[in-house]
Order: structure tokens, then C-alpha cells, then sequence
């Protein structure tokens, strides 16, 4: 079996150390040239994550290379740059399983990754990997919880039987792979929500309470949007949801303290992935297209884009019914 994994970042890396338990052979592709001589050199990417890769792991700068050394392809890149990617990638594409394990959507077609994955490659071997787990953790080989999901069933069982030997991983599976997707772009705009209450110092209770009344809300978009309201009781659910929204090592949770607290976050958005930012845009859009109502996330969208006062969200909580 042979995997090969598009990104060379800290989620990429992890999941390499995840693979590295198979039998299977591995290829990673970077377009940073510098990457790819570090990691070709000293199996490193310490501008990244701090870790020494599997030295039976090959890289490459050729996604005609990976595509045909490839029979399951990895995604995990940013959202942000899946479109120019996959339009890259495309022309080399022979149908192979895909597995997603980037959380986020196609913000310039308003919609869903597996969705544009089956619209631009006319894939249909498409699964989703989602789930508690930052990539420092992972890399530690200690016990973690990932759902896997995929409405292909062949596909579901291609990659479970792939993962299934892993001593120290857990999976759950589904046949929701909008419900998981949808999970993974709600959580990280939640987290940032979560991140603003502590900012401001608001007491455990009150944000307990936006906790909840958030994780309701979630489960009716992804109803809305034709998941399964089941799936967030998943690792993909409510299992990433709580570890996003409440850890200091969650860049979105980050990111809304930093606003919360008055800190100047200008740096920080700069310098930082902060998949949650991108998220609420994309899904403010989606919501507003389809006519589906969150008030949290116009709330969260109201602060962040609109630049309004933080207050916001704590008088929400307020009034609240």
C-alpha cells in the first residue's frame, strides 16, 4: 500500500507518525523548496514541529510524482489552498481513495471539501479523518480518538483497515462525511467565541453556558445542512469541540482571548493558521445563502469583520431565552 500525503506541516507530520505504524509506504510532497531539502536531508521540519521523521518516508516537490506513486491521497494542506492544489494535482489524478484531513471548506465555491473534491476530480472514493488531536500530541504515541467517515462504504473500509492495527488510536466511523466536515469548520469558530469569554474574564459559568447553548446551535446547522445531528457526539463532534474551545494550545481559542483581553492580535493573525478565521467568513456566507439562521456565528462574525464591540456575545448570553 502506498500513501502519499499532500502538505509537510505539523498536521501532515503527525499523521505520517500515524502511518508509520502500517505497512505501508510513504510520500509526502511539499512546494517549499526549503521544506523538501530539510526534510530530505535530516527527515525534519523544525520551523514547523519539533520531530524526526520515519527515514523510510520520501518526499517530493512533483504531485505528478505523488499521484503516481500514490494509492490513497492524504490531504493535509490548509483549506486555503486546496482549490490551487487540487487544480494542480488534477491532471495527474487516477481515481485513488482520498482521504481529507483538512478541516475547512472551499470559501471561493461555497461549499464542502469532499464536495469539491467530487465536482472538480470526479472523485467518489472520498473519506474524512476528524477529531481531537493536535499534532504535538499525536506525534507522542499516546491514546487518541479520530472518526473516520465516508458515504462510500468500500472507501470507509479501505482506510479503517488501513488504521485499524494502530495500538494507541481509536476510531469511530460514520457515513456522515458532510455532518464530519461541518463538525470540524463549527468547532474552531466556537472555540474562538469560547476564547473571547475568557479573554474578557467572564466567570466559568457564564461561558459553560455559552459552551452548551453553542453546541446546540451546531447540531442544528449541520441538521440543516444535511448532516446527522448523531455525529456530534463523535470525536469529530463534541470530542474535538471540547478540546478546541477550552485549550490554550488551540490557535482559534487563542485568537478570540487575544481579542477578549485587548491584546493586539494583528501579529498573531499574521503569523498564525487560524482556521476558525477563514471558517466563520465561509460559513457566514453559507448560512446567509441558504437562509439558515446561527446567531452565534453573526455574532462572532459582527466582532471580528464588523468590529463590533465584544460585548456582543456576553449580552447575548444574557438575554437569551
Amino acid at each position: 500500500m502506498n500513501i502519499g500525503i499532500i502538505g509537510t506541516g505539523a498536521y501532515a507530520i503527525s499523521l505520517s507518525s500515524l502511518f508509520e505504524n502500517t505497512k505501508c509506504n510513504i510520500m509526502m510532497w511539499t512546494k517549499i523548496e526549503s521544506e523538501y531539502i530539510e526534510l530530505s536531508n535530516n527527515y525534519t521540519n523544525l520551523i514547523i514541529i519539533n520531530y524526526k521523521l520515519n527515514k523510510k518516508i520520501k518526499f517530493t516537490m512533483s504531485l505528478e510524482e505523488l499521484v503516481n506513486h500514490s494509492d490513497l491521497l492524504v490531504l493535509a494542506i490548509p483549506a486555503k489552498f486546496i482549490a490551487s492544489t487540487i487544480s494542480d494535482l488534477k491532471i495527474y489524478y487516477k481515481n485513488q481513495e482520498i482521504l481529507i484531513a483538512t478541516k475547512g471548506m472551499i470559501e471561493s465555491e461555497n461549499c464542502l471539501i469532499n464536495e469539491y473534491l467530487e465536482k472538480t476530480l470526479k472523485a467518489n472514493k472520498i473519506s474524512c479523518i476528524s477529531g481531537p488531536s493536535f499534532a504535538i500530541d499525536i506525534i507522542k504515541k499516546e491514546p487518541i480518538g479520530l472518526t473516520l467517515s465516508s458515504s462510500n462504504k468500500n472507501s470507509l473500509n479501505y482506510v479503517k483497515k488501513i488504521l485499524q492495527d494502530i495500538s494507541y488510536l481509536t476510531i469511530d466511523e460514520t457515513n456522515d462525511i458532510i455532518g464530519t466536515e461541518i463538525c470540524g469548520l463549527l468547532k474552531n469558530i466556537m472555540a474562538i467565541g469560547s476564547g473571547i469569554l475568557h479573554g474578557m474574564n467572564i466567570n466559568p459559568s457564564t461561558i459553560c453556558k455559552f459552551l452548551k447553548d453553542a453546541s446546540l446551535e451546531m447540531q442544528t446547522i449541520i441538521t440543516n445542512l444535511g448532516g446527522y445531528k448523531e455525529t456530534f457526539l463523535t470525536y469529530a463532534g463534541i470530542g474535538d469541540y471540547i478540546l478546541t474551545a477550552t485549550s490554550k494550545n488551540s490557535r482559534n481559542y487563542t485568537f478570540g482571548f487575544l481579542i477578549g483581553s485587548n491584546d493586539d492580535f494583528t501579529s498573531y493573525m499574521k503569523n498564525t493558521t487560524i482556521e476558525g478565521l477563514e471558517n466563520l467568513d465561509g460559513m457566514y456566507l453559507m448560512l446567509k445563502t441558504k437562509n439558515i439562521e446561527s446567531k452565534i456565528i453573526n455574532i462572532l462574525y459582527e466582532i471580528i469583520y464588523l468590529k463590533e464591540d465584544k460585548n456582543l456575545l456576553l449580552n447575548y448570553l444574557k438575554n437569551k431565552e
